[in-house]
């Protein structure tokens, strides 16, 4: 015999029933309503419980019963009403930062698109047949990387549909794998990433020294501060220089995050010479370059600063790689976020094969949050597996193979 309960973390009934000596318990979807309203919402939700409970012992999924019923309880203004995909993601909680927040409207808008008219179909509505659609459908069409990130931030809607609104059963997103539907979609392109490329030191001393101004000193503060992004060199503030201390203290643009970076002499003598040489009164270390970033500009700072790589015969081309498939978006091997990738790889030993300090006190300094994310920035060299593979080498000195000269001649005649 089924029943409904009432939950106060829950704004719908919740049906319940026993299968064997197991509790049932499943949302109805019908919300609570007070007065009259209520015990018409606590009838209507009462045959969705029977319904629910009969569909169990049966071939008809619970969720169908209750849908059905839910449908008839809609008619009759029994039940509340159900947001179409593209209510729900127009009212969806922004608590994120502004560049996440960014980037979830990308995202709704990119699935909202693949949907077309079926945007403004019930959001319970949605199977995971249609998510595994859009994940096809970005496959062909943009990087593995931006697939995942449209995908994280969907799911994660369907998942508060699930869990906090109770407008679905459950979340057709989770059941979609993106590797395996990557390894069916675009096998040839492997994990389908441009990886950006590291400097080499001789890079980053040339740019220090023959690069115009301010890109110059911009290069040096960033590899000074052990490869600090191009927003947060572009945003440097004079009150963040702690003279007496001898410190930097920031807030980085992207993760929000507070550092506190000391400040080496030459970092010191860049900054003294910066100081002197300003008109006084400034806010930024670089004023100009800040006022590009804070306005309509800063996409344009990295272009400037890739045209001058591209001048200095540093890339070559349009883009390196060639044309991008698809709208994969052509990015150049190297950038001024290189410097980062610079730092991470010198310091781990990308460049001579050994490191030069932990793996916790290099993310510490660098600030990144895990060492997946520090892998990422690392990038072996010939010069490196060559001292690798000496190293081996050397573990062999004096070791003579013991071949019988005669097979050996035979092998070879063979050969």
């Amino acid at each position: 015999m089924s029943w409904i309960e009432k939950r106060k973390s829950c704004r719908c009934w919740i049906a319940c029933w026993m299968q064997g000596s197991r509790k049932i318990k499943r949302s109805t979807g019908i919300r609570i309503e007070a007065g009259a309203a209520g015990r018409h919402a606590r009838a209507m939700a009462e045959q969705t419980a029977a319904a629910m409970e009969a569909a169990a012992s049966g071939e008809t999924p619970a969720h169908k019963a209750c849908e059905a019923v839910r449908k008839v309880a809609e008619l009759h203004g029994g039940a509340g009403r159900i947001p179409t995909v593209r209510e729900y993601f127009a009212e969806f909680p922004r608590t994120a930062s502004e560049s996440s927040e960014k980037n979830r409207a990308r995202s709704f808008k990119v699935f909202l698109e693949y949907l077309g008219t079926g945007a403004d179909r019930r959001i319970d509505t949605i199977t995971p047949a249609i998510c595994r659609g859009f994940v096809q459908h970005e496959l062909r069409r943009v990087a593995r990387g931006t697939v995942e990130l449209h995908r994280g931030y969907v799911s994660t809607a369907f998942k508060r549909a699930v869990e906090v609104d109770d407008y679905m059963n459950k979340n057709p997103m989770a059941a979609v794998s993106l590797a395996e539907e990557a390894r069916a979609i675009i096998p040839e392109r492997g994990q389908d990433q441009q990886k950006r490329l590291p400097f080499t030191l001789e890079e980053v001393r040339f740019m220090i020294q023959s690069f115009p101004a301010p890109w110059n000193d911009m290069v040096a503060v960033s590899f000074y501060l052990g490869g600090l992004r191009l927003s947060d060199v572009c945003t440097l503030r004079w009150d963040a220089v702690n003279w007496r201390e001898g410190y930097v203290r920031l807030v980085e643009v992207k993760t929000r995050k507070e550092r506190y970076l000391p400040i080496l002499p030459q970092m010191r003598e860049l900054l003294m010479r910066r100081l002197t040489q300003s008109t006084g009164g400034e806010e930024y270390v670089f004023p100009s370059m800040a006022h590009y970033y804070m306005g309509s500009s800063k996409t344009s700072i990295s272009t400037q600063f890739t045209a001058l790589l591209r001048a200095h015969g540093m890339i070559g081309g349009t883009v390196d790689a060639g044309k991008a498939k698809g709208n994969r978006h052509a990015v150049s091997a190297k950038s001024f976020h290189s410097i980062r990738h610079t730092v991470a790889t010198y310091l781990r030993g990308g460049m001579t094969g050994t490191a030069l300090f932990s793996p916790d006190a290099i993310r510490d300094t660098i600030g990144h949050d895990s060492e997946e994310v520090e892998r990422g920035y690392f990038t072996g060299t010939l010069t490196m597996r060559m001292n690798v593979l000496s190293a081996l080498a050397s573990g062999m000195e004096g070791a003579k193979p013991a071949i019988d000269s005669a097979a050996a001649r035979a092998y070879q005649k063979g050969a």
